[in-house]
């Protein structure tokens, strides 16, 4: 990547990020919702704290999603300020984390044309529209965990794009497929992307050893990244995945 293209994107980052936080602090406020205070706001304090031999399901069975995400928001409840400084800057932290994976992204499926401008503006438009999607503005004014959760994904997909197909590349992408999947299980839909991305390649076949580092990549990133509370629940409940698949681990 060229220098250029390196401020491009740190200029553009901070543009978004801006952009992001600019609207809580237009609005004067943050919205909290049912669901923001009894559930992310909880999952955050459980990431930090055990709460077990306290609570039963306070947020049913909400109570027993993946809560590390949700520690960001938590941790900014406690500061000493209005409700539009935390949202501004939790919409500015999901604008930056979503931006450079989107914009590589761009750089890849808009490969340059010669007129610097003209290819500026291309992915600078192209990432506009990616943010200005009804999803992306939603989750950026929440306290959800959905634009958090997408972000090793995108990276996934960006490494996908690259023009030279490795196992190595392979091996990664879908680590981070797995990371997502593992901060939120509706990522796993996912995965035909990377297969289709290898029919896609140059040598249009799967071999073995590539099928391989896509498998264990997927396992590994999952497992390293789920570890932690599946090991909890596990102890709690028998289940690692509670409460999904009781009918293979039992119902605690």
């Amino acid at each position: 990547m060229t220098r250029a293209k390196v401020l491009e994107l740190l200029f553009l980052s901070l543009f978004v990020a801006a952009a992001a936080a600019a609207v809580p602090l237009s609005t004067g406020y943050m919205a909290w919702s049912w669901d923001a205070l009894n559930h992310h706001i909880y999952l955050g304090m459980t990431a930090e704290h055990s709460r077990w031999h306290l609570d039963v399901i306070p947020a049913s069975y909400q109570t027993y999603q993946y809560p590390y995400l949700y520690w960001p928001i938590y941790r900014l409840s406690l500061l000493d300020g209005s409700g539009a400084v935390v949202g501004a800057i939790l919409s500015a932290f999901q604008a930056a984390m979503l931006l450079p994976p989107v914009w590589l992204i761009a750089d890849r499926l808009l490969p340059d044309s010669g007129a610097v401008l003209a290819d500026v503006l291309e992915r600078v438009s192209a990432c506009v529209l990616a943010f200005l999607s009804l999803i992306i503005l939603a989750s950026l004014e929440t306290t959800a965990n959905d634009a958090l959760a997408a972000v090793p994904m995108l990276w996934a997909v960006a490494l996908t794009l690259r023009e030279r197909v490795t196992t190595r590349l392979a091996f990664a992408a879908s680590a981070l497929w797995g990371v997502s999947t593992a901060f939120k299980f509706s990522n796993g839909l996912f995965m035909p992307w990377l297969l289709l991305w290898w029919w896609a390649s140059e040598n249009r076949r799967l071999s073995f050893r590539q099928a391989q580092a896509l498998f264990l990549g997927a396992v590994i990133g999952f497992g390293l990244a789920y570890a932690p509370w599946g090991w909890q629940l596990w102890r709690l409940t028998g289940n690692p995945f509670f409460p999904y698949f009781t009918f293979v681990f039992g119902r605690g």
